[in-house]
């Protein structure tokens, strides 16, 4: 089993028929980082450091019944509520796990870009703005039992990290 990925944007229906992700965005690919700016200025303590910044979210999807809404809220700048990615795998049954589950706060689609070429199907790429963003990991052991799962969080709108 490859990695099966989906996006949920409130309020906005995706075509996956996947029975855990009914109406859900299925994605191809993502792409998310951040930057801690540091200070070469060395204090006693080391260098100093800034707010961290962060990328948006960059996810890879085929051209579905989501667009239209997705070009709707890109050209409006209307803000989605809640957004979640979800990434499965195979455990030691071949059977799929979540493993990792991204939830944002306060979206906005920044970017939007469509592209595709002779013989294939055309693919967007949507950039996804937040003011809030949660990682929540599993881990499992080789027999496919989850282990404990600790979310980490950063809220940008109070610069809070937990």
């Amino acid at each position: 089993m490859a990695t099966n990925m989906y996006l949920q944007l409130d309020g906005i229906k995706g075509e996956s028929v996947d029975l855990n992700h009914k109406d859900w965005i299925e994605i191809l690919s993502f792409s998310h980082g951040f930057t801690q700016p540091v200070t070469p200025v060395r204090a006693s303590s080391g260098s100093t450091v800034e707010r961290c910044n962060h990328s948006d979210i960059s996810v890879s999807k085929y051209v579905d019944k989501a667009t239209d809404a997705i070009l709707k809220h890109i050209w409006s700048g209307k803000q989605i509520s809640k957004a979640v990615l979800e990434f499965f795998r195979a455990d030691g049954q071949n059977k799929p796990v979540k493993y990792i589950e991204i939830e944002l706060a306060n979206v906005v689609i920044s970017s939007y870009n469509l592209s595709g070429g002779q013989g294939s199907l055309p693919m967007e790429n949507i950039s996804l703005s937040y003011g809030k963003v949660t990682y929540r990991y599993t881990q499992y052991d080789v027999l496919g039992k989850a282990g404990g799962v600790q979310p980490v969080y950063h809220d940008l709108t109070k610069n809070e990290v937990g």
